[in-house]
């Protein structure tokens, strides 16, 4: 009882103090992606968006702008707080707190916080980026694929597939059926300098995906079919 109520101050505190709720902005992306992504959208009322990594539905979030035009989704996080503040703030989304990668099975998730944007499942990128001691955890990790099939939405297309996994993003592509669902725009981190040469470059650009804007990391595709 007490740590629910503990838990319900701190989704209130993160989203209505530290992060301004009530006063709008402009973007909530980390470098604008979302003005991008609202404006191509601009014409479509309702429309699915997919967040792979969605960490908060304000703070540097690729979708926020769409939801508060009505849009629906489904938000995935490795952590359970993260899905705390989805299922407070969007409700009506699918909220789900697993890790998304090419193989259904138990894997072990790399994190310092139970809230950041750092969090993976790729040992490497932890002792990459995190400094000090890293935790360890276990998590189900399910392919995208097996996580639309069990989301109860009737005929789905995907307009926005947003990933943001920390290292993890070409395995997200690897369990997802790209030509049967074939997502409109898909964003995507990518950290190589040689982004052309990268493996999620080749991979999208092999499915008949073209660079229709980049940021620092994200990159949006844009289907040519």
């Amino acid at each position: 009882m007490i740590s629910n109520i503990k838990n319900k101050i701190h989704i209130l505190h993160n989203i209505y103090i530290k992060h301004n709720y009530l006063f709008k902005n402009k973007s909530y992306s980390m470098d604008g992606e979302d003005l991008f992504i609202d404006d191509y959208f601009k014409d479509k009322k309702n429309g699915l968006y997919i967040d792979v990594g969605c960490y908060h539905p304000l703070h540097r979030n690729n979708t926020f702008l769409l939801h508060r035009r009505g849009w629906r989704g489904i938000n995935i996080d490795i952590h359970k707080f993260s899905i705390d503040l989805f299922n407070y703030l969007r409700p009506n989304d699918f909220n789900y707190n697993l890790a998304v990668s090419n193989k259904n099975e138990i894997i072990e998730m790399y994190f310092q916080k139970h809230l950041s944007q750092l969090s993976t499942i790729e040992h490497y990128q932890a002792k990459k980026v995190f400094q000090g001691n890293i935790k360890r955890s276990q998590i189900q990790a399910l392919k995208l694929d097996s996580i639309l099939e069990s989301t109860k939405i009737d005929d789905i297309k995907i307009d926005l597939l947003d990933i943001d996994v920390e290292g993890a993003d070409l395995k997200v592509l690897e369990g997802f059926s790209i030509e049967k669902y074939k997502p409109e725009l898909i964003c995507i981190e990518i950290h190589e300098k040689n982004i052309q040469k990268s493996t999620v470059y080749k991979y999208l650009e092999n499915f008949s995906y073209e660079r229709v804007w980049s940021g620092v990391f994200s990159h949006i595709f844009k289907s040519k079919a």
